[in-house]
């Protein structure tokens, strides 16, 4: 599958899979499953330009991987200004995908070249590289370990001092799996990851892979601020200082904090 040319779907393409999404999720009824609604808190500038792989929110500064090969790079930034402070490119035969911070380490993930690499956070200077086993799409961490999808149901828990995966989960709703795993992050105890070329964030509990919560962002961008360019919502970071939720998409225009509150039954 080419995931350069489907990440920007058509309209009707978007809904069929959303609706696609319902028909397995609708059956199930699950009590201790929370879905959510969500409020604009604020929204701060981004620069469209960026195809969004990658978000994270570490001491203060805004973080993001660009993807597209030719075009991939690691930045870091304030997050009311779209002019990044330091920003490295990749090579171009890498598409770059998640990224995190462990251990005062920020961490990159590639697509499909099986590479990862390392960066000082404050610099943005190499570091070093690393191998992952298969395609590389979103990544977190737990505090411990690395935590990365592949694009498929499964989550894999990696040590980040020798890289060998220490436990896989499997991500279900239900009886059914949940593929398309996306962008990660850890909030709260809680993994939250986008489904991919949908509007949908799930809450994944790390220990068993349930589906504990989710939340649909359909109509997040409004269609004023919408080109030809915008793609589908992709980026998740968390402010733990200040527990603040942002999200993004690919060549959005914005970046929103959000408010999430439990839908009314």
């Amino acid at each position: 599958m080419n995931k350069q040319i489907l990440s920007q779907p058509s309209h009707s393409l978007q809904l069929t899979l959303l609706l696609l999404l319902t028909i397995i999720w609708a059956p199930v009824c699950i009590s201790d499953t929370i879905e959510y609604d969500y409020k604009v808190l604020q929204s701060f500038p981004h620069d469209r330009s960026i195809f969004t792989q990658g978000l994270e929110f570490h001491q203060g500064q805004l973080y993001e991987s660009a993807g597209q090969r030719g075009q991939s790079r690691i930045l870091r930034r304030q997050l009311n200004d779209v002019t990044p402070l330091q920003q490295q490119p990749l090579a171009d035969n890498h598409f770059a995908e998640g990224i995190t911070v462990l251990n005062n380490k920020l961490y990159q993930l590639t697509w499909q070249s099986q590479r990862g690499f390392i960066y000082q956070p404050d610099t943005l200077k190499k570091l070093g590289e690393f191998s992952i086993d298969g395609e590389g799409w979103g990544l977190s961490n737990n505090g411990t370990q690395l935590i990365i999808s592949n694009g498929s149901a499964q989550l894999q828990f990696v040590d980040p001092d020798n890289f060998k995966v220490v436990k896989t989960v499997n991500v279900s709703y239900g009886q059914q799996p949940v593929n398309r795993l996306n962008e990660l992050e850890w909030v709260d105890g809680l993994i939250y990851a986008n489904i991919w070329q949908s509007d949908w964030i799930v809450m994944i509990d790390p220990d068993n892979g349930t589906i504990v919560g989710k939340v649909l962002l359909r109509g997040l961008l409004a269609a004023s601020l919408k080109d030809k360019r915008s793609g589908v919502l992709n980026g998740i970071a968390y402010d733990k200082e200040q527990q603040r939720l942002f999200v993004t998409g690919k060549n959005w225009p914005r970046v929103y904090q959000l408010e999430l509150s439990p839908k009314l039954k």
